[in-house]
């Protein structure tokens, strides 16, 4: 799939708060000019991922179902204007909830992800054996500025570069940029592609 895409999010107009779609893209055969009508009806349809309308810091991530089932829930940590005017802009930091895994890797369904419950379960301490939880690594502070080692995947400075490790520190998600506009994405298990690349659009959202 290298230079050629796999999935695609749209944004929707005329909501609340912001929304986007996800498409499957990657049956797509340019040679043969076949192309996917990118709507729900199209059997390409992934998700969506949605802003919440009361903590405007948190996003949910809903499957294909019709059950609205949770894939994943980001949560970012926004510093008050006043903390952000007299210390300066700090690195993003989010907190990532996934399901937990089945034995096959496949996303865990329970009472958290069906009632759309993931952000408040975490936020109350509740669920924890029923979820996953990711934290953004802190950068270090060299020479005036915030650093993360990315291994060369990642060579230009920005706001939206960043990591995701686990408990145990191991790196699962890394997402950076590489131009004006291309950025590198990287992910491993827990993490599926739908997922990492939902986490990665909300950092175009804030």
């Amino acid at each position: 799939l290298q230079d050629k895409a796999a999935i695609v999010a749209i944004k929707q107009s005329n909501t609340r708060t912001s929304n986007y779609h996800f498409f499957d893209v990657s049956r797509r055969d340019e040679d043969c000019n076949i192309e996917f009508k990118l709507n729900k009806k199209a059997g390409n349809y992934i998700g969506k991922l949605r802003r919440d309308e009361t903590k405007r810091s948190a996003y949910s991530l809903f499957n294909s179902k019709d059950s609205k089932e949770q894939s994943a829930a980001f949560l970012y940590h926004v510093p008050s204007w006043i903390s952000q005017w007299r210390e300066g802009q700090p690195p993003r930091r989010v907190t990532a909830i996934l399901p937990t895994l089945d034995p096959k890797n496949y996303s865990k369904s329970c009472q958290i992800t069906n009632e759309n419950k993931m952000i408040d379960s975490f936020e109350n301490g509740c669920g924890s054996s029923e979820v996953l939880v990711m934290e953004t690594r802190e950068p270090s502070y060299e020479g005036g500025q915030y650093r993360l080692n990315f291994g060369g995947r990642v060579t230009t400075p920005s706001v939206k570069n960043m990591q995701l490790v686990g408990d145990d520190g191991k790196l699962l998600v890394q997402f950076g940029r590489v131009g004006e506009n291309r950025f590198h994405l990287d992910y491993r298990s827990p993490f599926n592609g739908y997922q990492a690349f939902a986490l990665a659009i909300t950092q175009f959202d804030l």
